[in-house]
């Protein structure tokens, strides 16, 4: 074959690639886009379409906002993340709100009669420690990636390791708090959160 012959034969074969690439449709972007989700290569891709691998990565790796690829489905049953976040929010200070230690400091005052109360403890934990409880978890549960939500979600000892690890050290100050009154009496003051109290004088400290 002569060098004539072989440059027409390349140019020819380059007009049909240039030909083939202007045919490309919206209905083979898709496809390009659901290949893509799958996690096939760019070369994977044009070798199934029948374009080549620069054709695939145009359309499917930097879309142009007229191209712009339907949104990605969530698996069938999985939860949105914020929905999933208030969940388990809601499951972590329920557990508090019902915890028989933290009620068992709380004392509710009962009326007898005109001139007499009855102490009953049990009462549920303060609003105070809920909140502060809450904003804790919530600040928590805002960092974590969907997969580590869902996760946390299945697994009973992640959530008991994720609570002690979130709202540990909150539980035993108020724990500490409320044994000292039981123990000494009241102090004149309810309990606070620790971010909320004066800074202690260091005087006061060493006396």
């Amino acid at each position: 074959m002569s060098a004539r012959q072989r440059t027409q034969k390349t140019g020819g074969h380059r007009s049909v690639r240039r030909a083939e690439r202007r045919r490309v449709t919206q209905e083979t972007i898709d496809e390009m886009a659901a290949l893509r989700r799958q996690g096939l290569p760019f070369e994977e891709i044009g070798t199934r379409l029948g374009c080549s691998e620069r054709t695939a990565r145009r359309y499917v790796g930097h879309v142009e906002p007229e191209l712009a690829l339907p949104p990605s489905r969530t698996k069938e049953g999985a939860e949105d993340p914020r929905q999933l976040r208030a969940r388990l929010r809601s499951e972590f200070l329920e557990t508090l709100h019902q915890d028989k230690h933290l009620r068992s400091l709380t004392v509710v005052w009962r009326k007898v009669d005109e001139t007499m109360k009855e102490a009953i403890w049990g009462g549920p934990p303060s609003i105070l420690f809920l909140n502060e409880a809450e904003r804790l978890l919530q600040e928590r549960l805002d960092e974590l990636r969907p997969l580590a939500l869902t996760f946390l979600a299945q697994d009973k000892r992640s959530k008991g390791r994720f609570m002690r690890e979130v709202v540990g050290q909150l539980y035993w100050d108020y724990v500490r708090w409320h044994e000292f009154v039981q123990k000494f009496g009241e102090t004149g003051e309810d309990w606070r959160p620790p971010r909320e109290r004066p800074p202690a004088d260091e005087e006061e400290l060493w006396e």
